[in-house]
């Protein structure tokens, strides 16, 4: 098991009472749990009977700088953080935005990837459709639980209709249902290619999205160990190359103004 330096001379003594670190347990078991939905292109899916993606190659790599097996298990949206704070599993590696929300109930990691929302509109499309705002008096489709859901809720004027699946909306944008889709930057290349619509993307709205892991909070050591390991895999350019590999971009650093 990997630590910082001097780690463990920095951290507070815990009482007899005191739960036990997550790193301990993790390395009792000699394994990292690693929740994920594994149905999403390109973050993690499954390619016959192997699950692959950028998240689960993410999750390989720093199980081995941890000295550890890496166990992924797949489940819903809905139990994934639910899992992580009851404990059922260490770490989600799952496109979960470290957002001031979550914050409040979680510990993250270091970012290891950086997003935005970005619009899919039809392929003939010739209308400037570049903020937001200039879909007001238009359809607007977007996947439930979608982290970008909230956004075009901000505008007026928007009618926002939700889907249970990411890829209705894009019939519907093909279908001329809907004026345009909003969905993860990362993602949108895939879909389009797996759709085979007449769609394109469209222009990036909205702030840049962090993306992180979250664990159990009141975990310092197993907080420095996983940044210690993403540290090692930025610093060697494994994961620009991973990135590169599943994004076609380097989307490790945030993207320049």
């Amino acid at each position: 098991m990997r630590f910082l330096p001097g780690l463990l001379l920095l951290l507070p003594l815990a009482s007899p009472f005191a739960q036990a670190e997550l790193i301990d347990d993790v390395n009792d078991r000699g394994e990292l749990r690693i929740a994920l939905e594994g149905d999403m292109r390109p973050f993690g899916f499954k390619d016959g009977e192997r699950l692959t993606g950028f998240e689960v190659e993410l999750g390989e790599l720093l199980a081995r700088e941890l000295e550890v097996n890496p166990s992924f298990i797949t489940t819903d949206s809905a139990d994934i953080l639910l899992g992580v704070e009851s404990g059922k599993y260490d770490v989600a590696i799952n496109h979960i935005a470290m957002t001031p929300e979550l914050k409040e109930r979680f510990d993250f990691s270091e970012p290891y990837s950086y997003t935005s929302a970005q619009l899919i509109v039809r392929k003939e499309e010739q209308r400037p459709l570049s903020t937001l705002e200039s879909l007001k008096g238009g359809a607007l489709g977007v996947a439930q639980g979608s982290q970008f859901v909230d956004q075009p809720r901000t505008v007026e004027g928007v009618d926002l209709r939700s889907y249970p699946n990411a890829q209705q909306p894009l019939k519907d944008v093909a279908d001329k249902q809907i004026d345009a889709a909003i969905s993860d930057r990362l993602l949108i290349p895939f879909a389009i290619r797996d759709s085979n619509l007449p769609i394109k993307e469209g222009a990036p709205v909205g702030p840049t999205v962090t993306l992180a892991i979250p664990f159990q909070k009141g975990n310092p050591a197993f907080e420095a160990s996983i940044n210690l390991a993403l540290q090692r895999i930025k610093a060697d350019g494994r994961l620009m190359a991973l990135s590169e590999k599943w994004f076609g971009m380097d989307a490790s650093e945030p993207p320049k103004p």
